[in-house]
């Protein structure tokens, strides 16, 4: 009898030590999805539509993760403020003029735009993301600045920010960052010709 019990016993230390393994493995291979991210499965091919892709997307909920085939990474959402300023960039009339804005941005949550994201922006800093932004944003602004004649940007910051808006998204969409919105706080020149015309 007493074999019994002991053969019993064990099985039940066993079974106790089993079942915590399986809830360990299982706590190890469920990814739960936040609301400001995407999971991104890669390490496996799959045919999406036509198209054939080496990652899967979860946004929002969850998904298992396949082990040692596939790994799994995040991708924030939430949104990054940049503060944008350029000077000396050419006008339309030949003056150069200093802008400061601030721009809020982020990565796309839809699609086509967050397959571009996946593929160009994942496993990035957020650092790096933030002066690449920056660095596109000051780029169209420039651009943007080439068109307008000082008077055109002194009369309506408003018009010169969704001009703005329009050149960037292009460029931000290609990497998969959606422009919420931009203001330009400030604009000057340092030879007073703003100032002349009657800043405003």
């Amino acid at each position: 009898m007493e074999i019994f019990v002991g053969i019993f016993g064990a099985l039940g230390v066993v079974g106790l030590a089993a079942g915590a393994a399986a809830v360990t493995v299982a706590g190890n291979l469920l990814y739960i999805c936040e609301p400001n991210e995407v999971l991104i499965f890669s390490g496996r091919r799959r045919q999406v539509g036509d198209a054939i892709k080496g990652y899967r997307i979860i946004k929002g909920g969850r998904g298992w993760r396949v082990p040692l085939i596939e790994r799994v990474d995040r991708l924030d959402l939430t949104n990054m403020i940049i503060e944008v300023e350029v000077r000396g960039a050419y006008s339309k009339g030949g003056i150069p003029l200093n802008v400061q804005g601030v721009a809020n941005l982020k990565i796309a949550g839809h699609e086509p735009m967050l397959g571009h994201a996946v593929e160009r922006l994942l496993g990035k800093p957020r650092t790096e993301l933030v002066q690449m932004s920056k660095d596109v944003l000051e780029g169209n602004l420039r651009g943007v600045l080439s068109r307008l004649t000082p008077e055109e940007v002194n009369e309506d910051k408003i018009a010169f920010a969704e001009k703005l808006l329009e050149e960037a998204e292009h460029d931000l969409g290609k990497l998969g960052l959606v422009l919420d919105t931009m203001k330009i706080q400030n604009v000057w020149d340092e030879r007073g010709y703003l100032d002349s015309i009657g800043r405003k």
